[in-house]
């Protein structure tokens, strides 16, 4: 396979749309994230001043500067955080001071508003659950962890002074945002108009953040079962499908047992493609037989590569006879082929070894594959362009 051609694809793969933050150094997710988070005091500090504005008396006014200040505080040194990361950037890929701060100032902030405004197991769980989503993507998943428990036994704390009469309910409100008719006063709706616009900000990041996570983690496991040339099985694949049909087979009683066919199948002289007509011409030679192949399988059958200019093709329910025919098939088929590279004709051949389970000597499917291996290295050693079945 030519590695350059994989890694031009995967770099397409992520280069589609908005850049990958997950592909980032930490320290630029942590900028990132750090921006993402600088919207809970700016919004919870715009909403607190709608209110004082509109609605004052609705407001624990000895409380408000407090508030104010502890969330100008936040942004501020949120700000000053991120001014001195852009500076270490360039010399540091990760500051955990900074990620530390970021997660733990915005569960302190979250935490502290909703507990106050009486929300905490509303918007403010929710808060907290979007940050999850999002941090969990951008920043150490075992210090998010971590948070989880301070914030588990703290929820049920103040779930418990609910119920306590003597202690203040949402002790930032003089009296009930909420009037006699069941309707909410003016602040009260504009407060959650704020908290709604930043909750939709917040789903839509964690839709972007879960929509990258699921596609790198298709091509990850793409990329374990899939050769990224020819796009059939690769090697491991290819063993642990051969396996499972073995063990399958086993598990049935005698007369029922299933047979396995094995085709190993070998390019004849690949090398001198390669080194007369270059790799390239070597790529397109192994992808138009890759594509004979699976253009001859069965639904059942299994078509891998099994390294270099090796192929094997597994044929569950299939018997010695059955896949020597099949193999005949396939060499014809490829060797009227004729594979076009820059204007030139390239004509290409291939040997084939056949062997098939359940057989003398042959217990897991590496036993399969060694016996028609074996019968291969006679069909090369004996003309090439050929069919061998094992005996």
């Amino acid at each position: 396979m030519s590695q350059n051609l994989f890694s031009e694809r995967v770099m397409r793969f992520f280069s589609r749309g908005i850049p990958n933050p997950m592909d980032w150094r930490a320290i630029d997710r942590l900028i990132l994230l750090a921006l993402l988070v600088l919207v809970a005091p700016v919004g919870f500090g715009a909403a607190l001043w709608t209110i004082t504005l509109m609605a004052p008396q609705y407001l624990n006014e000895p409380l408000v500067p407090f508030l104010f200040t502890g969330y100008a505080a936040h942004a501020g040194l949120l700000l000053a955080f991120i001014f001195e990361a852009f500076r270490r950037r360039q010399f540091v890929d990760h500051w955990p001071a900074f990620e530390n701060f970021i997660i733990w100032g915005y569960l302190i902030v979250v935490m502290l508003s909703a507990y106050l405004t009486g929300t905490h197991y509303g918007e403010g769980l929710l808060l907290l659950f979007l940050g999850v989503n999002i941090t969990g993507a951008l920043a150490d998943v075992n210090k998010i962890r971590k948070c989880y428990w301070v914030v588990f036994p703290t929820l049920i704390l103040m779930g418990g002074a609910d119920f306590i009469h003597t202690i203040p309910y949402a002790l930032l409100l003089e009296q009930s945002p909420i009037m006699p008719s069941g309707r909410p006063v003016v602040g009260w709706l504009v407060l959650k108009s704020i908290l709604v616009a930043i909750l939709l900000l917040l789903i839509y990041l964690c839709i972007l953040a879960m929509k990258r996570w699921v596609e790198r983690e298709s091509l990850y496991l793409e990329m374990s079962t899939i050769d990224g040339l020819t796009r059939l099985a690769n090697r491991n694949s290819l063993i642990n499908r051969g396996q499972e049909e073995i063990e399958k087979s086993l598990g049935l009683p005698k007369p029922l047992n299933a047979s396995l066919a094995c085709i190993m199948i070998d390019l004849d002289h690949f090398k001198n493609i390669n080194d007369t007509w270059g790799h390239h011409a070597g790529d397109a030679v192994l992808v138009e037989a890759s594509k004979i192949m699976m253009d001859n399988a069965r639904k059942n059958d299994e078509v891998g590569r099994y390294g270099g200019e090796e192929f094997v093709v597994l044929l569950p329910g299939t018997n010695l006879k059955k896949a020597t025919q099949i193999a005949e098939r396939l060499r014809v088929r490829i060797s009227e082929a004729e594979v076009v590279v820059d204007g030139t004709p390239i004509q290409i051949t291939a040997s084939f070894g056949v062997a098939c389970f359940p057989s003398n000597g042959i217990e897991h499917v590496d036993d399969l594959l060694k016996k028609a291996d074996k019968a291969l290295y006679e069909a090369k050693e004996t003309g090439r362009n050929k069919v061998v079945t094992s005996t």
